[in-house]
């Protein structure tokens, strides 16, 4: 209960009076509502929010209490529940909270400023009429001005015969004008009726409806368009509409116009639970003008734990034809897409024990490679299932344990198999800082029984002529290693790690087994003290070996970051290796041993990194693999990648005949291609509005671009931006190039039309292997 009384005040050399609450009026500097980040900032406003929002004072030149009712003229400036109102007339109304100004009126609340020539506010409830108003969101820097602005309470507001805009200063970059506009603070939503958007003055669209966002919350609506075009299917136009149905889950309808292929409707639905999250996507095309049919695809992806101990995790994506993703997609990643996975793992684990069921399936998109066996096989086996059982004793330092796997793999018109693989181990290690050693004995023992074997003369290097194969191999690891390190002059930290490893493994003729799941696996430093030089189980490497290996780096004392390291290794057998892979091509290893391998990586500043890694055949004198990168600059400001790779034997050779997604691949027995590329990338702000960016990726064994993009993004205001890239790039087995342009137009405040370009240039030109194939990468050589 606030009690008034009526007493002299002189301010400002004025004698006046004031009517004042238990607290007198201090002034207080203005903080900004909300942290949300404004593109275009307002003028901060003339007034001050009440230091305190239960305090009530009211003050001016002349004033009067009568009944209740304040009369006031002249500097008259009210505060009230974490309002302030300055006017020269105002008439307050006690009982009701009702105040009346006119005369020019300045109305500050938290996140909202506006002038008006006059205006009637309810200062409890919130709500109010003001006529001739400019106002200001201070949250997000929207600005403009309306012939009425109500104040519907709950932060809602209502303006007719109004403009919207986040652009400073009177000749506006872009400007929403509307008969009507809602904005709705709390949803973070504007709706403006009998709309027309405005560029600098000329008007460009006309809309009776548009509902757009007012700040960065997740809202039901339309999002930016997706305008662009391609020579695979013209011109673009997709325009997603998003449902934001619970905060953790939502879901987005996408239709898409493709000029010569037709309507495509897309669709996606993502939740997110306490322990499970996951996706649901479609995308349909019911005629596709080009291809001349229906074609679809349909992904799902789930990942969850059941109880603290059990996890799940589900992946399933189809495509109605192999062609899909060469037509319809301009995503390097996709286009080099060959095998589409759908598998189901259930994990349960605890501490020394861990079980998991697995099925997978897969649909393969590209059978120039089936039959090859070997790492270059491109129609896997399914799985169904798999159960892996792993135990280890927590016992120290010596333990037991044992690795068991049975699978059931499956393949049509191919031999198949039951296979089960026990490996009983003892371990011992021991680690003092310094220097560590650790041993591990083991026994494998493996059995297949083998089925349809009448499938075996379409194997191209296997062919079993029995329905059952036992294998027993014993091996033996020993490995130790040195740790040191020393403080130089200058306060840098140098570390030294020096490491051997002696491996023992019995020889057993494995070359009557089909490869289920075995492969060659990319030799790196890491890779040469491990147990087996091939992935899976059908190939187990006979060994009698020794590996010696070393690794430097060194470390700031400033920030403890490393700036620099080096490592060098290599395997050296006493016995020639044995064991082999079919129509594996160059795997790093020979009959004495491995390529030495050394890999280093260089970064004195956070500015500049470079990294090179290298295999090379002694036996040979020859290089099989290198990998060299550098990044100069920073992501957000200059910024320049250079890349270079190559591979021997990088995939087997084939000769292509035809044209024009009708093309015939014929594979050439015991010939092998090898890739040699590099990659330049590029972005760099050009004065303070324009910043461009580029990309080149050429072939020396081609003798190709294997793609080129440019773009450029010109911002000359803070409140919208155009973005425009033009890209060319290999999509097809034939060496045929498509082109696509992407364009985006942003308002901020208002939102962005068409496709962000920035989603199409990642850090690193190249990925980590070239094997890879990831979205994020322009890697578009494909590799089975």
């Amino acid at each position: 209960m606030i009690h008034w009384k009526l007493h002299s005040a002189k301010r400002a050399g004025v004698l006046g009076w004031a009517l004042s609450g238990a607290l007198i009026y201090t002034p207080a500097a203005f903080a900004a509502a909300g942290s949300e980040a404004q593109s275009c900032p307002v003028a901060p406003p003339p007034l001050s929010l009440p230091v305190d929002g239960g305090a009530s004072t009211l003050s001016a030149d002349q004033a009067s209490l009568v009944d209740n009712i304040a009369t006031a003229r002249g500097n008259v400036h009210l505060e009230r529940n974490g309002q302030t109102l300055e006017a020269p007339y105002v008439r307050y109304n006690r009982n009701t909270s009702e105040a009346a100004a006119h005369g020019g009126v300045k109305y500050l609340r938290q996140g909202l400023y506006l002038t008006a020539k006059k205006g009637n506010v309810n200062i409890d409830q919130h709500t109010g009429e003001f006529d001739a108003a400019h106002y200001s969101v201070l949250t997000s820097g929207a600005r403009g001005k309306a012939a009425q602005v109500s104040s519907l309470g709950d932060n809602r507001y209502r303006l007719r015969e109004a403009n919207y805009s986040t652009c400073p200063g009177p000749t506006k970059a872009w400007l929403l004008s509307a008969e009507r506009i809602e904005l709705d603070r709390e949803s973070g939503r504007g709706v403006a009726h009998d709309a027309t958007l405005k560029v600098y003055g000329l008007p460009v669209l006309y809309t009776p409806y548009i509902n757009f966002p007012i700040d960065n919350q997740r809202h039901t609506g339309f999002l930016a368009p997706t305008i662009g075009a391609s020579s695979d299917s013209g011109f673009e136009l997709t325009t997603p509409y998003y449902i934001n149905l619970a905060p953790n889950y939502d879901a987005t309808l996408v239709p898409h116009i493709m000029a010569k292929r037709g309507f495509q409707l897309g669709g996606q639905f993502r939740y997110l639970t306490r322990h499970h999250k996951g996706e649901f996507d479609a995308q349909v095309l019911p005629h596709d003008f080009d291809y001349g049919g229906e074609r679809d695809l349909e992904h799902f992806e789930h990942i969850g734990k059941l109880s603290p101990y059990v996890g799940i995790q589900a992946n399933y994506t189809r495509v109605s034809d192999d062609d899909y993703f060469d037509d319809l997609s301009n995503d390097l990643g996709h286009t080099s897409t060959s095998q589409l996975d759908r598998s189901f793992v259930l994990t349960a684990a605890q501490p020394g024990v861990e079980f998991s069921l697995l099925a997978q399936d897969f649909q393969t998109l590209d059978d120039n490679f089936n039959g090859l066996g070997g790492r270059f096989d491109n129609d896997p086996y399914r799985r169904m299932p798999q159960a892996t059982l792993n135990l280890l004793t927590p016992t120290a330092p010596f333990q037991a344990g044992l690795d068991a796997q049975f699978t059931n793999f499956r393949r049509d018109d191919s031999v198949d198999a039951y296979r089960t693989d026990l490996r009983p181990r003892l371990v011992w290690g021991v680690d003092h800082g310094g220097w560590y050693a650790e041993s591990e004995a083991a026994y494998r023992v493996t059995h297949y029984d083998l089925r349809d074997l009448q499938y075996a003369d379409n194997a191209r290097y296997v062919q079993p002529d029995q329905d059952s194969i036992d294998r027993e191999i014993p091996s033996f690891r020993a490995d130790a290693g040195l740790r040191f390190s020393r403080t130089l002059d200058n306060g840098w930290i140098q570390t030294l790690e020096p490491r051997m490893q002696y491996l023992l493994v019995g020889y057993q003729d494995q070359s009557d087994i089909p490869i289920f799941d075995s492969g060659s696996a990319t030799l790196n430093y890491d890779q040469l003290f491990a147990d087996n030089r091939y992935t899976g189980i059908d190939r187990i490497g006979d060994a009698n070996q020794v590996t010696l290996g070393v690794s430097s780096r060194f470390v700031s004392p400033n920030t403890g970051r490393t700036v620099g390291r080096v490592d060098l290794g290599r395997v050296t057998s006493f016995r020639d290796l044995r064991v082999g892979l079919p129509n594996s091509g160059a795997t790093g290893y020979g009959r004495h041993g491995s390529d030495y391998v050394a890999g280093g990586m260089l970064s004195p500043s956070e500015a500049f990194t470079t990294r090179v890694t290298a295999s090379y055949d002694p036996d040979e004198a020859r290089l099989d693999r290198a990998i060299a990168t550098a990044t100069i600059g920073h992501r957000d400001s200059y910024q320049l990648n250079l890349g270079y790779r190559y591979y021997r034997d990088y995939r087997p050779a084939r000769n292509i005949t035809g044209s024009n997604h009708d093309t015939e691949t014929t594979l050439i027995p015991g010939r092998f291609e090898t890739l040699s590329q590099a990659a330049i990338g590029v972005r760099a702000p050009i004065g303070s509005r324009v910043d461009v960016i580029g990309r080149w990726n050429y072939s020396f064994r081609r003798d190709q671009n294997i793609e080129t993009l440019a773009g450029l993004e010109y911002h000359p205001s803070c409140c919208y931006a155009v973005r425009l890239a033009w890209r060319r790039y290999v999509a097809n087995d034939d060496g045929s190039q498509d082109n696509a342009i992407m364009f985006q137009f942003v308002l901020r405040g208002l939102g962005r039309f068409g496709q962000s370009i920035s989603s199409f240039v990642e850090n690193n030109v190249f990925s980590a292997t070239p094997q890879a194939r990831s979205t994020d990468t322009f890697d578009t050589i494909r590799s089975p």
